[in-house]
């Protein structure tokens, strides 16, 4: 299937690891121009470097940026535009903030929170849309996380911070309709990452539980028996990248090898 992604012009951040990383893999393997966007320079080049190697031709770019930094959405979009003249695709994607529970937390880590799970959001939209406008094309995709959806353990900055962006992506969903965008939102369940080997060993601490088998009750916790790979993760984005998913607006679509229990 063509997805219609061939010369499309990407930003995905937080791409120098995990699902960041493959999600910008999938869309350079259909064609997108992308341009990896992370905190790390040395990070950005091996990932570069490594979907490069993967994918003969790729159309690859990277800026180091601290997406906390209010300046940061301007400087990102600006690296698309001065690089390839276009953005069709962004993809929204942070690391999550620090564990805790709610009474625990003082007001820094709860503002730290939504600087870096919702201002960012909101900020690279702002910056992103009146590009996408001027070709009548445009795909958001935010990397959440299940938990907005089914709380996890421990988690509330993450899980309150990243919900704010449910709401902002459906109101901005409609505004920007009528202009051939799209805004959609992926709830990553237990999908192997770093950052979840990271949860998992702070989970563990947290319950008295033997860290070196925490994944594994991870996984037993998904009716398919095993984690989510970040390839798979990658393959969704793109398709909601793509012409095909035109018709697609304001979803929050899990991807979690059915972990989600909610009836509706």
């Amino acid at each position: 299937m063509d997805l219609g992604l061939k010369d499309r012009t990407a930003i995905v951040c937080g791409a120098s690891q995990g699902m960041g990383r493959a999600i910008a893999h999938s869309l350079a393997a259909e064609g997108a121009r992308v341009l990896l966007v992370a905190r790390s320079a040395d990070r950005l080049q091996e990932a570069q470097a490594q979907i490069a190697a993967a994918v003969p031709g790729a159309q690859l770019a990277t800026v180091a940026l601290d997406l906390t930094a209010a300046d940061s959405a301007a400087a990102a979009v600006d690296a698309a535009r001065s690089r390839w003249g276009r953005l069709d695709v962004l993809v929204t994607n942070t690391g999550g903030p620090p564990p805790g529970q709610p009474l625990d937390l003082d007001d820094d880590k709860y503002w730290l929170a939504y600087e870096q799970n919702f201002m960012n959001v909101v900020r690279l939209c702002r910056q992103a849309v009146p590009l996408m406008r001027q070709h009548g094309y445009g795909r958001i995709v935010n990397v959440l996380a299940l938990s907005v959806r089914q709380i996890e353990d421990n988690l509330v900055l993450s899980s309150t911070s990243r919900l704010g962006v449910v709401a902002y992506a459906r109101y901005l969903a409609e505004q920007v309709a009528p202009d051939g965008i799209t805004v959609n939102n992926v709830l990553p369940g237990s999908i192997h990452t770093e950052r979840l080997g990271q949860v998992a060993a702070m989970q563990a601490r947290h319950f008295g539980r033997d860290p070196d088998r925490e994944l594994e009750l991870r996984a037993q916790r998904v009716p398919m028996k095993r984690l989510g790979r970040p390839q798979e993760m990658g393959d969704v984005v793109a398709f909601l990248a793509s012409e095909r998913a035109a018709f697609l607006t304001g979803l929050s679509i899990p991807v979690d090898g059915g972990q989600l229990r909610a009836v509706v």
